[in-house]
């Protein structure tokens, strides 16, 4: 009777249409869903893994390239990427695809696995009261305690953003941030536009032999389509 039961079990695995998953708990591979794809980088019918690899707390990023379960190529990423995907550039044979990999305000495009072209988005417009209180501080009208009670105020009630300087400096303690703005103040602020790290941001359309594009969603809600 055991026989026979441990008999039926094995035949209904084999006839399982379900798959056992890989697993090396030694891979030290971080990164998220949205940094995976599958693609036929060299037109040879064999589809490999592409990865963007966060590293270990923020370093060493890594794009990455498995066949089957074996790494096959890496390259070194500048930023932590956000979201990977792969597209056709053009209608050269065989075809092989782009990789396009997100990370802050880049856009990089690798093609056979090699930096190919890189887009920036374009800045935002600063918050006028948040350019005002540090124009003060430059000219020395407010010390560092001033400064970081007016960008509170502004933070916790304006409706543009306070730029990556400005969070910065309220995150300083309070014996570092006149050396902050001492190093800062005469340099012009920016507010640069950034990604969201979510699935669906990065896109492609086209299909068959048409072009194709790649579409950037970003947090403003904005949205890019790059071509070649």
């Amino acid at each position: 009777m055991a026989a026979a039961s441990s008999s039926s079990s094995e035949s209904n695995e084999a006839n399982s249409k379900w798959l056992d998953a890989h697993y090396d708990p030694m891979a030290n591979l971080y990164t998220f869903s949205s940094c995976v794809a599958l693609a036929d980088l060299h037109g040879d019918g064999e589809y490999k893994l592409v990865v963007g690899d966060l590293g270990m707390a923020g370093h060493i990023m890594r794009l990455k390239v498995y066949r089957g379960t074996g790494l096959v190529s890496e390259s070194t990423l500048l930023d932590l990427p956000s979201a990977i995907v792969t597209f056709l550039m053009d209608q050269n044979e065989p075809r092989t695809p782009a990789v396009a990999v997100t990370s802050g305000p880049f856009v990089y495009v690798y093609k056979n696995l090699r930096p190919y072209f890189k887009f920036t988005l374009p800045p935002l417009d600063a918050n006028p009261l948040e350019l005002d209180v540090w124009e003060q501080a430059k000219e020395d009208m407010i010390d560092p305690l001033t400064l970081k009670e007016m960008l509170e105020g502004i933070r916790d009630k304006a409706e543009i953003p306070l730029s990556v300087r400005s969070l910065r400096f309220l995150a300083q303690d309070v014996p570092e941030m006149e050396n902050f703005v001492n190093l800062h103040k005469g340099q012009p602020i920016k507010r640069q536009m950034t990604l969201p790290s979510v699935p669906a941001f990065l896109d492609v359309m086209g299909q068959f032999d048409v072009e194709y594009r790649v579409t950037v969603a970003c947090r403003d809600g904005s949205i890019y389509i790059l071509r070649r």
